[in-house]
């Protein structure tokens, strides 16, 4: 009877399963790299040899392209590289100079339907209209990247750094944003993960629209337009980001529901915080300091949960325009006001004084803009003071019942 040796039997396993070594492709010119896109075959790996490769690639197969200083050159027509094909690995390679077709759309790496569960990692893009694209796709990672867009014109007429359309569990880890429209834009995607980005010189640093159920964490927009948009969106878990420096506003609510906000520092904007018409978030533990406004309130934002946050040193804490009386804080606390003038005389921690929004200020220059000339006039201190006296002539305004009186508070987990 005759045995057959190992070698033989692990082949013969191998080939059972389905499962077959794949061969190594070596091109070194764009159109042996084109040869090797049309020939290979799922499980084959290409390795680019140093140098450039121009043209426009596309991935059919489950394959892993990667080539340590090789750069895909799109010379300014179309989208660079394709992805259409699940679980495809794209990592170390340079990218750029697609064309500027913003409806087309062009970009430097767009992972089509096909590409779920694919990997784009440790790859530079530079000079794309879009730097990645993902398109209703699910499992995708992206991670480690490194994104240049384009810098001249204005913002609208550029791309997204990286693009979330219609998919679902995406990664999008540690990567570097620069310039465009905006950094990180998420539309129509769900649970996914947005986590350890740096971005600057974009118009949102991140941009989420009609999105549910995606976390939001440890990533830094600065010297953005804006830091972070949450619009038309729900269950958007958001903690641990910070977001300085920015031009307009730190963290921005529109429309968003259900959200939670927790531990993030928005420091050194123009308006820290920024609610419109949004109801039933829970703002928790976060730092707002340093900001021209602390937090600007408008149109409808009710039912909130805004607690245990510490707003400190901003030039004005709140700027409130609405027809309704808003309460802050919660049965156990408030919030913490650098500018609040009160007393705890049993020890609690907490003021015995709720904090009020002078909103007689915020009203006025909000129906007279001119009035700002006015600010600090004895005349306009002494309507103020008027307006704390008479009941009748207080405006809608934030009143915080439970002001804490120490500013170290962090929402624990």
């Amino acid at each position: 009877m005759l045995f057959p040796n190992t070698a033989s039997l692990l082949s013969l396993s191998l080939l059972f399963h389905g499962i077959v070594a794949g061969a190594i492709h070596r091109p070194h010119s764009a159109a042996t790299l084109t040869e090797a896109l049309a020939t290979c075959v799922d499980g084959d790996e290409i390795v680019l040899a140093q140098g450039t490769y121009v043209g426009n690639f596309k991935v059919q197969k489950s394959i892993r392209l990667t080539g340590k200083d090789a750069v895909l050159d799109g010379a300014g027509n179309g989208t660079v590289l394709t992805l259409a094909a699940p679980k495809a690995v794209l990592t170390g390679i340079k990218v750029r100079n697609s064309g500027t077709n913003l409806s087309g759309p062009d970009c430097g790496i767009y992972l089509a339907p096909e590409a779920s569960g694919s990997h784009v990692t440790k790859c530079h893009i530079e000079s794309c209209a879009f730097g990645i694209w993902v398109h209703e796709c699910k499992s995708v990672t992206l991670e480690g990247n490194r994104i240049m867009g384009i810098d001249k014109g204005h913002t609208s007429n550029r791309g997204n750094g990286i693009q979330l359309f219609d998919s679902t569990d995406v990664t999008c880890r540690n990567n570097i944003v620069r310039d465009g429209r905006d950094g990180i834009y998420i539309s129509a995607t769900e649970e996914s993960l947005i986590d350890g980005n740096d971005i600057e010189r974009a118009r949102y640093g991140i941009h989420y629209m009609y999105s549910y159920s995606n976390t939001v964490r440890n990533n830094v927009c600065r010297r953005n337009n804006n830091g972070y948009a949450l619009m038309e969106s729900k269950h958007l878990f958001v903690e641990n980001n910070r977001s300085e420096y920015n031009d307009g506003q730190g963290l921005q609510f529109r429309d968003a529901q259900y959200c939670e906000i927790k531990n993030n520092q928005l420091i050194g904007n123009t308006e820290g915080l920024f609610f419109y018409s949004s109801t039933n978030n829970k703002i928790t533990g976060n730092l707002v300091q340093g900001n021209q406004t602390g937090v600007k309130i408008w149109a409808g934002s009710l039912r909130n949960d805004v607690s245990g946050n510490r707003f400190i040193g901003n030039a004005r804490q709140v700027f409130y325009v609405g027809t309704t009386e808003i309460e802050w804080g919660n049965e156990d606390r408030g919030n913490y006001w650098s500018d609040y003038l009160g007393w705890d005389q049993d020890g609690d921690g907490i003021g015995d004084r709720p904090y009020r929004v002078n909103s007689f200020h915020t009203q006025l220059l909000h129906r007279f803009p001119s009035a700002s000339l006015l600010m600090n006039s004895p005349s306009l201190e002494t309507l103020s003071l008027l307006e704390r006296r008479l009941p009748f002539l207080r405006t809608p305004t934030i009143t915080d019942r439970k002001p804490l009186l120490n500013a170290t508070y962090q929402e624990n987990e």
